[in-house]
C-alpha cells in the first residue's frame, strides 16, 4: 500500500502531439484536466508506484505518481498548510507528532515549524519515494528529513499504528485516497480511527485528508461522519488547489475541542508565538475561510449516515 497521497481515482496519460507532451488526468470519469509539460526531469518505477517529476508549463515542478499529479512547486504550500496547522495550533501539547505517508516531506516541514516539537515520527512504505523526494523534491522537504528531530521508518501505516505503543500529541493522515483494488481504505475505517485515538495522548488530536468534496462529495461526508463515530470534537474544513482543478477536503479531530473555537486574533497569537518562520497560505484569517463550507456541502455532511468498516469500506467512485 502507497503512502503517497493520490488524488485521482483515473488512469491517466503522458502523450506527445505535434511536438508537445501533455499529461491528461481525469477528474472524474466525464471530465479531464490537460497539462502542457515542457519537460521530463526524472521518471522511474520503484517496487509500489511509478514516479516522475515534470515540468509543467503552469505550475512549474511537479510530482506525478502512477499517473496522477501528486503535489506542485506552485501550490502544494496550501495543501501541506492547511493540512497541519488548524490541528496543531488547536492543540495544548505538540511534543511528540506522527505522520502516516507524507513521502515529499513537505507535511514534515510544516511541522518541524514548530517550536514545541520535540519528535517527528514519519511512516512511509515506499523507501524509493523518501530517496527520491531527497534528491530532486528540495524545494518542498527543504532539508527535513535530516532535521533531527526526525525518525523515518518505513512500513506500512496500518500495521505500523497496530503494532507501535508509541503514544503521540498529534497524528497526521496524509494517504491514498481509499481506493477499490488497493488496501488503502483500510486507513478511512471506523476500526482504524479507533486505533489511531489509542495512540493519542489526553488532548491530541488526528487530522486526515478526506479526498475532493469536487469530485468524489460523498467520500469526503462518509470519511466525516466516521471519524465522528470515534471523536467527540470533529471539524472539516476545504481549499481550492489549481493543480488539482477543484476544491480538496480535510477532516480534524479530538475529545478536547476543535480548530474552529479560536478566533483571528487568537490564532495570529499562537502562530507568533509556536511557529519559526512566516506561513505563505495559512493564518488567523484564512483559517476563518477554510472552516466556512457552503451550505450545500453542510447539508449533507450533517445528513451522512455511512461510516466506512472493514466489512464495508467507502472508496472514491471508479
Amino acid at each position: 500500500m502507497a503512502e503517497q497521497k493520490d488524488k485521482r481515482n483515473k488512469d491517466s496519460l503522458t502523450f506527445s502531439n505535434f511536438g508537445w507532451s501533455w499529461h491528461i488526468e481525469w477528474q472524474a470519469s466525464s471530465e479531464f484536466h490537460g497539462h502542457l509539460i515542457d519537460h521530463v526531469i526524472v521518471d522511474i518505477k520503484s517496487p509500489f508506484q511509478r514516479i516522475m517529476v515534470a515540468e509543467l508549463s503552469r505550475f512549474g515542478k511537479t510530482l506525478i505518481i502512477d499517473g496522477k499529479i501528486q503535489s506542485t512547486v506552485q501550490d502544494e504550500f496550501i495543501y501541506h498548510e492547511t493540512l497541519v496547522h488548524p490541528l496543531l495550533l488547536g492543540l495544548d501539547k505538540i511534543e511528540k507528532v506522527l505522520i502516516l505517508g507524507g513521502g515529499e516531506g513537505a507535511t514534515l516541514r510544516e511541522v518541524l515549524k514548530y517550536k514545541d516539537v520535540k519528535s517527528v515520527t514519519m511512516v512511509d512504505i515506499d523507501k524509493s519515494v523518501i530517496d527520491f523526494a531527497k534528491q530532486y523534491l528540495q524545494e518542498w522537504h527543504q532539508g527535513a528529513f535530516d532535521d533531527k528531530r526526525t525518525r523515518l521508518v518505513i512500513s506500512d501505516a496500518y500495521n505500523f499504528v497496530r503494532d507501535e505503543k508509541e503514544i503521540y500529541d498529534a497524528i497526521i493522515l496524509d494517504l491514498t485516497d481509499p481506493i477499490k483494488g488497493n488496501t488503502s481504505y483500510m486507513l478511512y475505517t471506523e476500526e482504524f480511527y479507533q486505533l489511531i485515538k489509542s495512540r493519542l495522548s489526553p488532548g491530541g488530536g488526528m487530522v486526515t485528508q478526506a479526498t475532493s468534496p469536487s469530485f468524489s462529495l460523498e467520500t469526503f461526508t462518509a470519511i466525516f461522519n466516521t471519524i465522528r463515530q470515534v471523536f467527540k470534537f470533529v471539524s472539516a474544513s476545504i481549499v481550492h488547489i489549481p493543480s488539482f482543478d477543484g476544491l480538496w477536503g480535510f477532516v480534524y479531530a479530538s475529545d478536547k475541542g476543535s480548530p474552529t473555537i479560536f478566533d483571528k486574533d487568537q490564532l495570529e497569537k499562537r502562530i507568533k508565538e509556536r511557529i519559526n518562520g512566516e506561513l505563505r497560505f495559512f493564518d488567523g484569517e484564512t483559517n476563518n475561510t477554510l472552516f466556512n463550507i457552503p451550505k450545500h456541502i453542510r447539508k449533507i455532511m450533517q445528513n451522512e449516515k455511512r461510516k466506512s468498516t472493514m466489512e464495508n469500506p467507502i472508496y472514491v467512485p471508479a
